[in-house]
């Protein structure tokens, strides 16, 4: 399947490349937020347990620098995928230091293209193991209040 790996200028490619970019983005972390977004629609529907779910590149952009905010160090990578028709699950181990202790968590996400372009992404893991890791240590507390202070 052709799909749209880099929305701005339209490129296209295999899937095998879009996933390839995907995991490219995500094991780079921060540095690489403007990468994965441009790999989706620009009316994309972003869902993810704990989060608010977004709209929109601009929306997704701002939900990512809010994320990189809170776990600057957030890396993930991509053990396996499988995609049919117009869906793409990857099987993904997530990465980041909370409260000065390094946390893994597992997670699936499922891509649903249109028209070739990426539209929707709904991520599916259990957020208690993230939350518990920013309740259980004074460090983690301050990783959460930092972002909220920056709001104010």
């Amino acid at each position: 399947m052709d799909v749209v790996i880099h929305t701005p200028t339209g490129e296209t490619g295999d899937i095998s490349v879009w996933v390839a970019k995907f995991s490219k983005g995500w094991a780079g972390g921060s540095p690489y937020i403007d990468w994965l977004v441009n790999l989706l629609s620009p009316d994309v529907h972003l869902v993810a347990p704990g989060l608010r779910p977004t709209r929109g590149r601009a929306a997704a952009l701002s939900a990512f620098r809010r994320t990189f905010e809170v776990l600057p160090d957030l890396t993930a990578q991509v053990n396996r995928w499988s995609a049919a028709g117009d869906v793409l699950f990857l099987e993904m181990t997530f990465r980041a230091t909370i409260g000065g202790k390094p946390l893994e968590w597992h997670a699936v996400d499922r891509v649903l293209f249109r028209d070739g372009e990426a539209v929707e992404r709904v991520a599916f893991f259990n957020p208690l193991k993230v939350r518990r890791a920013f309740l259980r240590n004074p460090s983690g507390w301050l990783q959460l209040l930092r972002r909220k202070l920056k709001r104010l």
